[in-house]
């Protein structure tokens, strides 16, 4: 039985108070966000770049006569799937640790170590794929999905220490904008690596070095929480911590499982993040193969083409975080109602434009260019959406909470593009076949969606209190309330006047 307990309104975030206009312009919290969106791109260079070395290595596209030094490994298309999809395998495992792990040791260190372990592996695959081949390589891509799984479960459990709410929905926004920016970076400086007289080596070594860089940035300028760093000044730590109603102390806190898991508003949320990453698997997994098969348009030679969704889907991302936080700053509407306006933008333009696309044949061909690009901009609005809405309930927990969510959702993930294929029977030029496959998608997007209008909140759970489970425990009699010496002085003062 859900416990509607857990429902009751809980006084939301203080407001913060006026800052200088100092601080208001560039503080150390936007040093942080900036070490974070570094973060996020780098990570994702180094994700992206993958693509491009494999077929590298594999000897595909070699067109530079200088590069005869450079070894070519005889990988066949099913080996080369298997390297990229191993990092997955680490991926999904490491959700649920990742947030436990940022919640208890911090955000900070658990990114930095996510940067370290990658840069150090990028050094080491070329010699691993010379010592062991594709075996040793699948190894290295384990690892890597292991240490960058704990990018967006840390990330949350930053963004619930470093942001006031008037400031939560713009900044994650332009954090989560690094996902788009990376990848739109990533594919052609690979290419343009991969040309060079190192060949496809070069790709590893520039991306273990950015991320080593990276690394040296996060550590020196970046804290898991503003009391924990060096630079930040009285004003804006307390700025922060008045809008988030923290005492500035870090305190290990026993995670409120059955709480968590008995709350309607978070299987709400898990239902249109498991819709969300269904949709996108089936964008930049299966989309490329409809695109060159079914409506027969060539991607090979078009850089900016494969770009324009990327770029689409982070224009959506930083106009709906600006606006949504305008609208709720300004008092224009609630934050759930924001929440729920924006998700639905991005779930139901998904939808929308899956239902387009499905009626397009191959005469269409620059109107399912516009379609995909238009769909993947309405997908960016969910960043004001689900994305942080646990932010708003539990930012003590939002990192274990993102975690969970995405853990289960990932496996929605795994199961697309095998859904896909059972759907098409290995004929992907059908275009009636694509078009069942949209509209189950299409389904799917709209109906996560409703669930997540119909039952999901903004409110502040009770259970995100620090104190939460022991007070559960406690004796009614020691839970008496605790007046500061003020409030006791005007009790008395009542009591005074009541026996005049």
């Amino acid at each position: 039985m859900v416990e509607q307990k857990n429902m009751e309104k809980i006084p939301e975030y203080s407001t913060p108070g006026k800052m200088s206009k100092k601080y208001q312009c560039f503080g150390i919290r936007h040093l942080q966000i900036a070490c974070m969106c570094f973060t996020t791109i780098s990570l994702f260079i180094a994700r992206g770049s993958m693509g491009v070395a494999v077929l590298a290595m594999a000897g595909e596209g070699r067109k530079n006569d200088t590069q005869a030094s450079v070894p070519v490994y005889d990988w066949d298309k099913k080996t080369q799937s298997l390297i990229l999809s191993s990092f997955f395998w680490g991926y999904v495992t490491m959700q649920i640790p990742a947030g436990l792990l940022a919640k208890k040791f911090g955000g900070k260190i658990i990114l930095l170590a996510s940067l370290v372990v990658n840069g150090a592996l990028c050094s080491l695959l070329p010699t691993l794929a010379a010592l062991g081949g594709w075996p040793l390589v699948c190894m290295a891509r384990v690892a890597m999905g292991l240490s960058q799984a704990c990018l967006f479960p840390a990330s949350q459990t930053l963004f619930g220490q470093w942001l006031p709410p008037n400031e939560m929905t713009s900044y994650s926004g332009i954090v989560s904008g690094g996902v788009q920016l990376g990848t739109i970076i990533a594919m052609p400086v690979s290419g343009v690596l991969a040309e060079t007289e190192l060949g496809w080596k070069v790709i590893f070594y520039t991306m273990s070095g950015l991320l080593f860089f990276n690394a040296a940035i996060w550590y020196w300028f970046s804290a898991s929480s503003p009391g924990e760093h060096r630079m930040i000044s009285k004003e804006e730590r307390q700025y922060i911590e008045n809008g988030l109603n923290s005492t500035g102390s870090q305190r290990t806190m026993a995670t409120p499982w059955k709480q968590m898991l008995t709350t309607v508003p978070v299987w709400a949320i898990l239902a249109t993040h498991i819709g969300s990453a269904m949709s996108f698997v089936l964008f930049f997994v299966d989309m490329p193969t409809y695109l060159e098969k079914g409506l027969q348009l060539s991607l090979k030679n078009s850089a900016s083409l494969s770009a324009l969704p990327y770029i689409g889907m982070w224009i959506g991302n930083i106009v709906s975080s600006i606006v949504a936080e305008k609208l709720t700053n300004k008092k224009i509407i609630s934050i759930g109602t924001c929440r729920k306006i924006f998700n639905s933008l991005g779930m139901f333009g998904i939808s929308g434009g899956l239902v387009v696309l499905s009626f397009l044949g191959p005469e269409s061909k620059g109107w399912a260019v516009v379609a995909l690009v238009g769909t993947l901009t309405m997908s960016g609005f969910c960043c004001a959406g689900y994305i942080v809405n646990f932010l708003d309930m539990a930012p003590n927990f939002a990192g274990v909470l993102f975690s969970l969510t995405n853990f289960v959702a990932n496996f929605g993930s795994v199961l697309m593009p095998i859904i896909t294929s059972f759907i098409l029977r290995n004929d992907s030029s059908d275009v009636s076949r694509w078009r069942i496959v949209f509209l189950m998608m299409a389904a799917i997007t709209a109906g996560t969606n409703i669930i997540y209008v119909m039952f999901s909140s903004s409110e502040r759970q009770a259970w995100n209190d620090p104190d939460y489970l022991e007070k559960e425990k406690a004796d009614p009699e020691e839970m008496r309330p605790v007046f500061t010496e003020q409030e006791l002085h005007n009790k008395e003062k009542e009591k005074e006047a009541a026996k005049h």
